[in-house]
């Protein structure tokens, strides 16, 4: 039993992990948080749904809904968060939290308020590993996951292009007076973000099966969390912190009750707020 729920959690961490990703990457980088970020994945959710119902295959439905993301994106940066850089810190959030009212509307629009069944578009297979069930399904989420995590690790650590994200997010002025373009810089960055969300939003639609457009809120809610718990900022932490909220979601599902669910993460978001705020892998600043 408890390992089955762990596998479960490990699954449904994975994308908690991705939306995190998404939100640290952004507040890493700019100090401003989008808080359409959940609206964002719900958009991919439901552009894969879109292209599943025509028949397209889900890998490329994945890759369709990553890119359609990213441009989204892109979109809330030109519009939110560009022409507001010298303005309050509070405008681009305040616009941003308009910028996802604005896409749930849209979105209800375009496929209705009412629940919307993912299509088994791939057969499912069922592996019984000693007392573990761990469908094709799970084990296709987990590998994408895993994948994309480490790719953004690995590309922001070594790659070129990443050691000009984090000296833009050291101190952009000096950055760009070294030779990096910092738009260049934001608007790839955002779309990254964007992609992950979107991702994220077709592999949750295969776990849950049923979306809604309003199902954007409480995913992003629990990407903030996760990127709370693991340390604003870090990238690993983000996606471990994920992980664990996945875990703890599950059992307590499992072993308790689904009404303790939320009062069990939120109640753990304010205490890290409150007494770790640097999360547990972030750098504690004066």
């Amino acid at each position: 039993m408890f390992l089955q729920q762990l596998v479960n959690g490990v699954t449904l961490g994975s994308t908690y992990s991705l939306i995190a990703i998404g939100f640290t990457l952004v507040l890493g980088l700019l100090n401003m948080l989008n808080i359409a970020h959940g609206d964002i994945f719900m958009f991919g959710a439901f552009l894969g749904l879109s292209l599943a119902m025509l028949g397209i295959p889900l890998y490329l439905a994945l890759i369709l809904a990553m890119l359609g993301a990213g441009i989204l994106a892109i979109i809330i940066e030109r519009l939110c968060f560009r022409p507001l850089r010298k303005a309050h810190f509070l405008m681009p959030l305040l616009s941003t939290i308009a910028f996802g009212i604005l896409l749930q509307n849209v979105a209800t629009q375009i496929w209705g308020s009412e629940p919307s069944r993912y299509p088994q578009t791939t057969e499912v297979t069922q592996f019984q590993l000693g007392p573990v069930l761990v469908s094709s399904i799970d084990i296709l989420i987990v590998a994408i996951s895993i994948f994309l995590m480490l790719g953004i690790d690995q590309f922001v650590r070594r790659t070129r292009f990443g050691r000009a994200m984090r000296a833009t997010s050291e101190k952009a002025q000096t950055a760009s007076l070294l030779g990096v373009d910092i738009n260049r810089v934001i608007i790839f960055t955002f779309f990254t973000s964007g992609a992950m969300a979107g991702v994220a939003g077709v592999l949750t639609a295969l776990v849950y099966l049923q979306i809604t457009p309003f199902i954007g809120i409480r995913q992003g809610l629990i990407g903030m969390v996760a990127m709370v718990i693991g340390g604003v900022g870090n990238l690993r932490g983000a996606m471990i912190g994920g992980l664990m909220i996945g875990i703890i979601e599950v059992m307590n599902d499992a072993y308790f009750t689904a009404s303790y669910r939320d009062i069990i993460l939120f109640g753990l978001f304010l205490i890290f707020i409150v007494f770790k705020p640097e999360g547990l892998f972030g750098k504690k600043e004066r």
